[in-house]
Formats: C-alpha cells, structure tokens, sequence
C-alpha cells in the first residue's frame, strides 16, 4: 500500500541539503515521490510500504546524511530554515 509520512530533519537550513536529501531518499526502493517543504523545514515522503517503511527510510537519512529524524505533521518549527544552517 501507498503511504505518505510528513518528516522533520533536524537540519535543513543549507541550500546543497533539500537537493542531497531529495535525491538520496528517491534511491531507496519503494520510495515513489519527496517534496521538500523548505521553510517548513520538512520532508513528504510517499512510498510503497511493501518495498520499505518510515522506519528505514529514517535510518537511510540518519546514516547519509548524518541528520536526527522526527515525524511531523507539517506544522512549521519556530525561526527561519536559514537558522539550522551550520554554515
């Protein structure tokens, strides 16, 4: 079955990370689509959950990337997406 999980990275502020994260989740098996919802500073993944779960696409980011991982609603965190930039 198809479902769509909203995702919460703790970072997301940098302009290389939507575009690294978006092609990085669409590798992994299952995963049909991602929108990156920047000043929301959130994911929606939508994927076959036969192929994979929330649980291994979360640890997929953990390990590429190197981010912590909530599940969200879509609600907007407080201050800018420019705020997590490390940078």
């Amino acid at each position: 079955m198809v479902k769509t999980v909203i995702l919460n990275p703790s970072r997301i502020g940098c302009p290389s990370i939507p575009g690294t994260m978006k092609g990085m989740i669409m590798s992994i098996k299952g995963v049909k689509e991602v929108k990156v919802m920047y000043e929301e500073r959130s994911l929606e993944v939508t994927f076959d959950d036969t192929q994979t779960g929330e649980d291994e696409i979360i640890k997929k980011i953990g390990e590429e990337m190197g981010l912590a991982m909530k599940v969200g609603n879509g609600d907007k965190n407080s201050g800018s997406a420019a705020d997590t930039c490390p940078m």
